[in-house]
Order: C-alpha cells, then sequence, then structure tokens
C-alpha cells in the first residue's frame, strides 16, 4: 500500500496500486491534483475529463483505495465532496516489483502525452490555414536529443532541470492553480545510455535437489 514519507511523496509498493492508475481518467485526474495542490470536486474533475460527475467519483473513490487521493475540508456550502492529493508527488518504488504493472502505467502515462501532441499538432495546423504566424521564439512541439555527461556532470544537470521546475512550480499562487488556471504540460525523461557488459547478471536459479528414489 502507499505511504507518505516526510517529503510528501506518495510512495507506491504495490502492483495492484500501480495497476489503478492504468486508466487515463484517473491518471489526469491525479495529475490536476498533484500538480494544483488544491482541492477539487468530482464536478470540476469531470469536466477536464470528459466524464460525468458519476463515474469521476467513482475513479476517485478507486484512488482513495489506494492512497493517491484523500478527502479535502468542504468549502461554501459544502453541497459536493471536495477531494485533493495525499502528497505532491507520486514514486513508484521499482524494488522488487512486477514488469506488467509498471508498464501498463507507463504506457497510460505515455499514451496522454502522445494525445496532447496531437492535439497540439492539429492546433498549430489549424492556426496555419487562419493565416496566423507564430512567434518566433515558440517552442517546438517535441524535441530530443542527447549530451555527453560523465557521471558527475549527468547528476548536475538532472538537478539543474529540476531545480528550474520547482522554481516556476513556486510561483504559482492559489489563483493560478484554480480550475481557470493556465498549464503548460511536460514530460522529463533522463535515460543513460545502456551498455549490455555494465548490466548485472541474473541470479543463477536454485538448484533443489531430487527426492530420495523408493
Amino acid at each position: 500500500m502507499p505511504k507518505t514519507t516526510p517529503d510528501n511523496p506518495v510512495v507506491i509498493k504495490d502492483p495492484q496500486a500501480i495497476r489503478a492508475l492504468a486508466h487515463e481518467a484517473r491518471l489526469e485526474a491525479l495529475e490536476e491534483l498533484i500538480s494544483s495542490q488544491s482541492s477539487r470536486t468530482a464536478t470540476e474533475l469531470a469536466s477536464r475529463c470528459g466524464l460525468t460527475p458519476s463515474a469521476m467519483s467513482y475513479h476517485l473513490r478507486a484512488l482513495e483505495k489506494y492512497g493517491y487521493v484523500e478527502r479535502a475540508p468542504s468549502e461554501g456550502d459544502a453541497r459536493e465532496r471536495r477531494w485533493r492529493a495525499a502528497g505532491d508527488r507520486i514514486v513508484v518504488e521499482s524494488f522488487n516489483q512486477k514488469a506488467p504493472a509498471k508498464t501498463a502505467f507507463l504506457n497510460v502515462q505515455l499514451n496522454a502525452f502522445r494525445e496532447r501532441l496531437a492535439a497540439e499538432i492539429d492546433r498549430r495546423e489549424a492556426e496555419a490555414s487562419a493565416g496566423i504566424e507564430p512567434a518566433p521564439d515558440r517552442a517546438p512541439v517535441l524535441t530530443t536529443g542527447m549530451v555527453f555527461l560523465n557521471d558527475e556532470q549527468r547528476q548536475e544537470f538532472v538537478k539543474r532541470v529540476y531545480d528550474i521546475v520547482r522554481e516556476y512550480e513556486s510561483k504559482a499562487g492559489p489563483e493560478e492553480r484554480g480550475v481557470d488556471g493556465k498549464r503548460l504540460y511536460y514530460m522529463l525523461s533522463f535515460l543513460p545510455e545502456i551498455v549490455e557488459s555494465e548490466l548485472p547478471k541474473p541470479k543463477p536459479a536454485i538448484q533443489r535437489p531430487g527426492l530420495p528414489k523408493r
């Protein structure tokens, strides 16, 4: 089951808890709650995920079961339950995990990002058809590449990228984190080159002695 540690990540160790995130609406709702660090109603989340409020309530209860979200204090007339993230980030613990569970979780994340890429490409094509000139410094839809770094430089590179993310996350106040706030989605992945000769060798299978013959 997930547990919350002092710096407030939700640490996932149970394969069933990982599989519970292998659903686009659940992942999108959880991403909204974690990123905003604000409470939302099922209706507010449903409008972002393209679901009915009752369907969203079902998914929120499933996320609550595995410790991803929790019920938040009511606001206003308190006619609808509010929900909040149980932490400020999700950590999938890799120790002793089943590969299919992690792969399912990863595929949902990649599919959601792929859909956002496709939507942005369509938007830019619509702008071009309408004769709208893009800003000269407009960021590309997607960029990939590699850099040559030793171990020390790699650690510094990753740290500096995350420092920038945290700096701008901290700039947003309650109003900017509201339901109508402007969102910028990003996906970060740092993949060191895999050298086959450096991979750990699997442990040899234990040979069990045969049963004594009668």
